[in-house]
């Protein structure tokens, strides 16, 4: 629950910058007049408006609301003094061009001030906390390390650092490695099948730390992590695999290469989230009416529960409950079994037309697509995003190829290309390929012509 609630306040994080600047230039109105101008004053409101645009736009490039694991407060002081200065230069210059003559500019500059305190004060309690809920064991991250002696001085900062908040699932190594930090977490020898690994746990990044690494072991590392989704960081001076999406991550003062195969546009990410959050919320709130009348249809129209909860996968493998409306009568899976034989779709996916197990108000529903209301409540708790591939069943997993398993590395999504582009008339191999397109060509442009195309398909009614 902590960690899809951090998430939540990455998301809110520029909103939160903003309304500190807001509190800070009325602070020093305040200080400066002893009393506060009315909004209802033009200068007042342009800059109030320049105050939004400006640290929300800057906030963003900086980075400021980005939570890293093992950032150094320097680090956040210097982005907050960035933010500060080039925000209020920003103000002045404004202020200069539209000759707003009652906003001096000493009224700036202790603006600055007081937002730079504020702002940087607000960060490090932030931080504090994070870091203090890493350490008790909330919002970790699990990894995998791979190395031999020169993997000792980074194994000990992780142990040392818990308020990174990186888990070691596993260390790979020889006995050397093994007789310190055996204890730690469960030794496995050199010759361990990497990719089965990666399939039996749920692991979000391996750490390659070894002193002279082989381009055939890189090289079937990176592919291998690049075709499931999983982030590949390297301690060595082995660095002639970089691509556009790789960079240098710093664990204190270790740096390590780090390749990552998903979306890494910070703000276009961070835009996405927000759209997520703020849409979900929205529709929840609005069509409350709706959820309530659907609920009671079902309920007239076949016995059972209103809404059908099911295990999907998530994120890099991680199990969560999915929440739709109920469409299928309550033994629907007992009847599934014998309707095996009539499956239209290949793969380890089921789908039939004329599916004797749905419901007449579930025929509607899935028409319309309206089955899917509720998982935007999936979308408020962080398991799933508006936009992207389509959670799948455990078992549907456990039958991928090794290449269909990159569909995890990004959130999955109400709505997908697949949805959009004739769902059960596309073959299962395609339909992967597409969600794999997706994740390589992700962009907030692509989102929204999908999210337009959604609601095309929810009018013709086109779901099945």
């Amino acid at each position: 629950m902590l960690r899809e609630k951090a998430k939540v306040v990455n998301r809110f994080l520029a909103i939160v910058d903003v309304l500190i600047a807001i509190i800070s230039y009325n602070l020093a109105v305040y200080i400066e007049q002893g009393y506060l101008e009315p909004l209802t004053n033009k200068d007042s409101i342009i800059i109030h408006f320049l105050l939004i645009f400006f640290w929300y736009t800057f906030a963003r490039a900086f980075r400021l609301n980005q939570l890293y694991r093992s950032r150094p407060y320097s680090m956040v002081l210097f982005g907050c003094i960035s933010l500060a200065v080039v925000g209020t230069s920003a103000l002045i210059l404004f202020v200069w061009v539209l000759d707003l003559y009652s906003i001096d500019f000493s009224r700036l500059l202790m603006f600055g001030g007081i937002n730079l305190m504020l702002t940087f004060g607000i960060k490090v309690l932030n931080y504090s906390f994070m870091k203090g809920a890493r350490s008790k064991g909330f919002n970790t991250l699990n990894v995998v390390v791979i190395g031999d002696h020169t993997a000792r001085s980074f194994l000990r900062q992780m142990v040392k650092m818990k308020e990174w908040g990186y888990r070691v699932s596993a260390i790979i190594g020889n006995e050397e490695l093994e007789q310190e930090f055996g204890a730690i977490a469960p030794f496995l020898p050199e010759d361990t099948d990497i990719e089965q690994l990666l399939r039996d746990k749920t692991i979000d990044e391996i750490i390659y730390c070894k002193e002279t690494p082989t381009i055939r072991e890189i090289e079937r590392l990176l592919q291998l992590t690049s075709e499931v989704g999983v982030v590949f960081r390297m301690y060595s001076s082995f660095f002639n695999m970089l691509t556009n999406k790789t960079h240098l991550h710093y664990f204190g003062t270790t740096p390590m290469l780090t390749i990552s195969n998903t979306p890494l546009n910070y703000l276009e990410l961070r835009v996405k989230d927000a759209f997520d959050f703020l849409f979900s919320a929205f529709v929840v709130i609005v069509l409350s009416p709706v959820y309530v009348l659907l609920a009671l249809a079902i309920k007239i129209d076949s016995k059972g529960p209103v809404f059908f909860k099911q295990k999907r996968v998530g994120l890099r493998g991680r199990k969560f409950i999915v929440y739709k409306f109920r469409t299928m009568v309550t033994n629907a899976e007992e009847l599934k079994e014998k309707l095996m034989q009539q499956n239209e779709m290949d793969g380890p996916v089921f789908k039939m037309t004329n599916d004797p197990r749905i419901t007449r108000v579930g025929r509607f529903l899935r028409k319309t697509s309206l089955d899917e209301l509720p998982q935007f409540f999936n979308v408020l708790i962080g398991d799933m995003s508006v936009i992207g591939p389509r959670p799948p069943l455990p078992d549907e997993v456990r039958q991928y190829e090794r290449w269909q398993l990159r569909r995890l590395s990004m959130k999955p999504g109400i709505t997908c290309i697949w949805q959009v582009s004739g769902r059960n008339n596309i073959p299962f191999d395609e339909w992967m390929k597409m969600d794999l397109e997706y994740i390589d060509n992700w962009s907030l442009k692509l989102d929204f012509i999908i999210f337009l195309k959604t609601i095309r398909t929810m009018i013709r009614g086109d779901g099945k």
